[in-house]
């Protein structure tokens, strides 16, 4: 009987336990691949030296948002939240201005972007807000009050997204948008409501291409037979790596050929030099990663665990879709970074960071199925009493 109990609990600890363990894997596995990556494609040691610090950092906050609860969030959420409206006003006030675009914060000889850190800011908030909005009274207030709840939704939604918007930065807009119309969905408010405001988000959206010219000229060039020169030169990337590919320091197209092929284009850098296989390889790790989010979504009972888990899988798969389509020219060229593959230190903490929250969601979950099963043990230990006794 306690052999089996025992048989049992190990069971349960090797289950969760091998997500967690699997989760940091794939996590130092891509920052590595990453780091070795940005060395060949720059050449660069103090490029090398920046991405080891920023993995660094990363890896501080991974293990400090590993072992705090993550309903402590919820404290502080609004504090967070205004941190971020503050940093995005700096940003548009006196933010450095890179390549036309002014989306960074000059700390020395290092940037912070912004608009990359409220993406999992809004997340916290709207999971919080939308669980509030639900369950923090008797009454659910997106049933008794479904036009104000999805404004506010939208609202809280509509300030960053306007804030970013104005640095130049559609991509990390369009994420954003995405990201507060999960939320709505999720909220269970009336899809009539939803039916009005999203051609209404559409119809901005488009306005906001149009009536930009560098947006509309690359609307143009996806459309035309003109790919333009960055598309261009990564499609030739990933088409020449074949199936093997160049191997390491071997591609051709970082000579001057694929501007950014250590950051939006890396994905096109590493197919070159790895080829097909690599490709997969890489793919196949992000994939595991939303197995892993999607699998804790689904077995943990915290709903406000599920509300964040649900944000940061959009997060995750947009991104990394999102790369990928770009570089391959499925949707026009426009800049998003391959989590924890693109250099720069503000999307690789940010990532890390998010995947700290995951793993204290999944510590959690080893909790909550510990808790169960060992109910459910000493019932059967109860029952089997019983039948003895009456023997």
């Amino acid at each position: 009987m306690f052999r089996n109990q025992k048989l049992m609990i190990e069971e349960i600890k090797n289950n969760i336990f091998r997500m967690d363990k699997m989760i940091l894997l794939i996590v130092y596995a891509l920052v590595t691949i990453s780091t070795v990556f940005v060395y060949s494609a720059t050449r660069q040691s103090g490029m090398v030296i920046k991405n080891i610090l920023w993995i660094a950092v990363g890896s501080i906050l991974v293990l400090l948002l590993s072992y705090m609860d993550y309903r402590n969030l919820k404290r502080y959420v609004w504090h967070i939240y205004g941190i971020g409206v503050t940093l995005l006003l700096i940003v548009r006030f006196a933010g450095k201005k890179t390549l036309g675009a002014q989306r960074w914060i000059s700390l020395g000889p290092f940037q912070l972007q912004p608009s990359e850190f409220v993406k999992i800011i809004l997340i916290i908030t709207l999971a919080t807000f939308v669980y509030n909005l639900k369950y923090a009274t008797k009454r659910d207030k997106v049933k008794t009050l479904p036009w104000l709840s999805s404004i506010s939704i939208l609202g809280l939604t509509g300030i960053y997204a306007g804030l970013i918007i104005a640095e130049k930065s559609f991509s990390n807009t369009a994420q954003i948008v995405i990201i507060g119309l999960t939320y709505l969905l999720i909220s269970e408010v009336k899809f009539s409501i939803i039916g009005i405001f999203v051609p209404i988000i559409g119809i901005l959206g488009w306005l906001g291409i149009v009536g930009t010219g560098y947006r509309a000229s690359r609307l143009a060039s996806y459309v035309g037979d003109d790919l333009g020169y960055h598309t261009t030169n990564s499609l030739i990337a990933i088409g020449s790596g074949g199936f093997s590919g160049r191997f390491y320091g071997n591609g051709l197209q970082k000579y001057g050929f694929l501007p950014e092929i250590h950051t939006d284009y890396i994905f096109s850098g590493y197919a070159e030099e790895n080829g097909f296989i690599g490709a997969l390889f890489l793919l196949g790790l992000y994939i595991s990663l939303l197995v892993i989010i999607a699998i804790t979504l689904r077995k943990i009972k915290n709903v406000y665990a599920k509300y964040i888990l649900v944000g940061i899988f959009i997060m995750f798969a947009t991104q990394v879709i999102g790369n990928v389509a770009v570089v391959s020219n499925v949707i026009p060229s426009t800049g998003i970074p391959l989590p924890m593959m693109s250099y720069g230190g503000s999307t690789t903490i940010v990532m890390m960071s998010t995947l700290g929250i995951v793993y204290n969601i999944i510590r959690a979950l080893y909790k909550q199925e510990m808790g169960e099963n060992l109910d459910e043990m000493n019932e059967i230990d109860y029952e089997l009493i019983n039948q003895r006794k009456r023997r």
